[in-house]
């Protein structure tokens, strides 16, 4: 039966979770050109009429981990009733536990969950930290294109990476000092704002005429904007990545490579993409991940795009197209894949049946292998067979043969070892060998035992001689204050190294090694008196005046003495909250007084109000203060 009236619902509907900020879209989400975490925050900000210190010191703040909280409660503790935040890096749009620490305080306060695509935190465990620039960075024309059309301004997470210096739109280098004050600013200060100067407040945007655009066709222009693309291309896949998975997707993929281009040969491929061969050891086995900078640098030898490197699927044909063609180009600088064993013992068999014999060293080269290593590995008695057929066939060991040409006659080398046994300095055997162009001293001493073995003496004879004068010069050291190091002494006398010392006077070293590491620690107990004397100056000095009073560095404090470092560090701070609460109420009275004052004259009075009167209130408050 159909019924007449349609039917409505009396109950109240579930109401949707409300946020404790605007809930803002990020711009660019999915694109190279997406919004960062730092500029998101600035932009929220902004959106409620608050600086970035008030909104991140008393909202985020209040909804981040108390265990891991965004503002300590030491930084608050600095000023009385202050937010306590201070400018920050890009670090917060990283890969570290302090970018994870800001999306969660971010999104529980917008409600939004999308906010990590902000940050390179779906990068976490394929790149390492270290991945932003300094200061803020931005592309002038870029904020006045946005604000003529009537776009969001906002920053971009391609300006803040250190890999990519320069705008991919316009095609030149990116600002970094205001025009207007012309000082470098903080990448999120606790007045910062989108395309503004947190400084001055000045606009940072300019048109394309007051600029120097880049052609992107000019001579370099290509190279400079490359590693722009790649960076956006990475960028534009955030949203899509498995953090989980990244980083075995990477280094199945790098094998992928290895074996479509190098053959599996990880020396070839090192080679091809300017590698160091252990650093690609490492990062095919998983052990280490690539920073960025290097991860362009390979992906630029290859021409494949640094997403090929990340994606689930693999590199597709036209990315191993791509990179062969690069290694085409290139060139092959001599790196041969490498070889199976039944390769390498074909070739074993080939030169043992060779009409004239060839050294296993030449056999190994003819193959692609710079030692005889691998070979022996495949074949060790096959390899054996060849050396040995080589020696027999007497083109070995040419030198030992009569008629080959010596390096130096018999006679001027005689002459050599004269002129050293006649020197008050004697040249020792081994070096005179060396400077003459031989492996070792073995051919020189079997040649003439006896004037060598003159020389080792002579020289040996010359260095006990040196015992006393090392030791009045260790004694005197073991006198000075405070001691000198082992290696200062043995400076002075003219060595290198404090093992010619000990060889002559051990236990002279013994004492001196003493005496200096009881004047260390007398030192250490003298600095740590003077930092807890301090703790009675009034005001007590910070960390930082006491390291630079003291000639010393903070790591130093932290080491020896963390103890009295965080005592005083704790007092600096209570006298730095007692002082700002003694002027505030200081402020408080004079501002009282003020007014007493002014009530007296009658100045506050309606009824009495004059056009001069707010001049004449002004004028008596700059009186009593200034």
């Amino acid at each position: 039966m159909q019924l007449p009236f349609e039917s409505w619902s009396l109950s109240i509907p579930p109401a949707p979770p409300r946020s404790r900020l605007y809930s803002l879209e990020p711009v660019g989400g999915g694109t190279a050109m997406v919004e960062s975490l730092t500029g998101y925050v600035a932009r929220l900000a902004e959106a409620h009429s608050v600086s970035v210190g008030d909104l991140v010191g008393r909202v985020l703040s209040e909804l981040a981990d108390p265990n891991d909280p965004l503002i300590t409660v030491a930084a608050k503790a600095l000023r009385v009733g202050g937010h306590g935040f201070r400018a920050c890096g890009y670090v917060i749009n990283g890969v570290s536990a302090r970018a994870e620490k800001w999306v969660n305080a971010s999104e529980t306060a917008t409600l939004r969950r999308d906010l990590r695509s902000l940050t390179l935190l779906p990068f976490r465990y394929a790149l390492p930290d270290h991945l932003f620039r300094w200061h803020r960075g931005w592309c002038a024309l870029c904020f006045d294109q946005w604000r003529t059309s009537e776009q969001k301004v906002y920053e971009p997470l391609l300006w803040e990476i250190k890999a990519s210096p320069h705008c991919p739109v316009h095609a030149r280098p990116l600002d970094c000092t205001c025009p207007h004050c012309a000082r470098r600013l903080s990448p999120l200060g606790v007045f910062s704002r989108p395309g503004r100067c947190e400084r001055c407040d000045g606009w940072l945007g300019a048109r394309a005429t007051d600029k120097n655009q880049a052609v992107p066709g000019s001579p370099g222009g290509k190279d400079e904007m490359w590693p722009c693309t790649k960076v956006g291309g990475l960028l534009a896949m955030l949203p899509q990545v498995n953090p989980v998975a990244v980083r075995e997707s990477f280094r199945r993929n790098l094998v992928v490579y290895l074996e479509q281009i190098a053959g599996d040969n990880v020396l070839a491929l090192a080679q091809r993409v300017r590698c160091p061969h252990s650093i690609l050891h490492s990062w095919l086995d998983g052990a280490t991940v690539p920073r960025l900078e290097n991860l362009l640098r390979v992906c630029q030898f290859l021409n494949v795009p640094a997403s090929s490197r990340f994606v689930p699927s693999g590199p597709t044909s036209a990315n191993i197209a791509a990179a062969k063609e690069a290694i085409a180009i290139a060139g092959n600088h001599g790196v041969f894949p490498s070889r199976h064993e039944s390769e390498i013992r074909q070739a074993l068999l080939v030169a043992q049946d060779e009409e004239v014999p060839r050294s296993l060293s030449q056999v190994a080269k003819g193959i692609g292998y710079t030692n005889t290593e691998r070979l022996y590995h495949a074949d060790g008695n096959l390899s054996h067979k060849i050396a040995a057929r080589y020696r027999q066939s007497g083109r070995s060991h040419w030198w030992k043969k009569p008629g080959a040409t010596r390096i130096c006659d018999d006679a001027q080398l005689n002459e050599i070892l004269e002129r050293s046994l006649r020197s008050n300095e004697p040249t020792s055997v081994h070096r005179i060998a060396a400077n003459l162009g031989y492996s070792n001293d073995g051919y020189v001493r079997q040649k003439y035992p006896e004037p060598c073995r003159e020389i080792g003496d002579k020289i040996a004879l010359a260095k006990q001689s040196d015992s006393p004068t090392i030791r009045r010069t260790l004694e005197k050291a073991i006198e000075e204050h405070p001691a000198p190091t082992l290696t200062d002494v043995s400076r002075r006398l003219g060595y290198s190294t404090s093992s010619v010392l000990r060889a002559h006077a051990p236990e002279l070293c013994d004492q001196l090694v003493a005496r200096r590491k009881a004047h260390v620690l007398e030192r250490r107990t003298e600095l740590e008196e003077i930092v807890m004397a301090a703790l009675e100056e009034r005001p007590v000095p910070s960390v930082q005046e006491l390291c630079k009073r003291l000639g010393i560095t903070k790591w130093f404090m932290d080491k020896y003495f963390p103890a009295v470092r965080s005592s005083v560090a704790e007092h600096h701070r209570l006298c730095v909250s007692e002082e700002t609460k003694r002027r505030r109420e200081k402020l408080y009275r004079d501002v009282h007084d003020i007014a007493v004052e002014l009530q007296s004259r009658n100045l506050y009075c309606r009824h009495q109000a004059a056009p001069g009167c707010s001049h004449t209130r002004v004028s008596v408050f700059r009186n009593r203060f200034f």
